[in-house]
């Protein structure tokens, strides 16, 4: 008959056999943005114990994700304008990007939530997670352990 959970786990964390990416190859078991997400998350989730805190397991996903877009930015030449942003930015937490273009942030931010909850509900299908209970409702628990 099979074991498809075990089958599932495999493809999730070698999803790059499937696919044929070769940046993946070449990267070995490093986390990219390039990945699916699922295999993000569950990658993520091997880290973790019984319980998954949500609130972590988003921040892991959101630090691997945009982790390109960080390598991209430029150190800005230090002008008077630029000086002045710097300091509304230490002072209102927001990058220049996100000053010219809120709008389009704002979007991206949503964006990168609706990924993560898109993940934890493939995940919860697939039987690897489940929320534990009402009473927890900022975690998830884990149910296949290992491969």
């Amino acid at each position: 008959m099979g074991d498809p959970r075990r089958r599932i786990q495999v493809d999730l964390l070698d999803f790059h056999d499937i696919l044929g990416c070769s940046c993946c190859k070449k990267s070995g078991k490093a986390l990219l943005p390039s990945m699916h997400d699922s295999s993000i998350m569950y990658s993520l989730a091997q880290e973790h114990g019984d319980l998954i805190n949500l609130h972590d397991w988003f921040q892991s996903f959101r630090t691997i994700v945009l982790q390109n877009t960080n390598k991209r930015k430029q150190k800005p030449k230090n002008t008077p304008l630029s000086k002045k942003r710097k300091e509304m930015n230490e002072s209102g937490d927001q990058n220049e990007a996100s000053i010219q273009y809120p709008l389009y942030f704002s979007l991206h931010k949503n964006m990168i939530g609706a990924r993560f909850c898109r993940g934890v509900t493939e995940l919860q299908i697939t039987g690897l997670v489940r929320m534990p209970s009402k009473r927890r409702p900022d975690f998830v628990q884990r149910i296949a352990f290992g491969i």
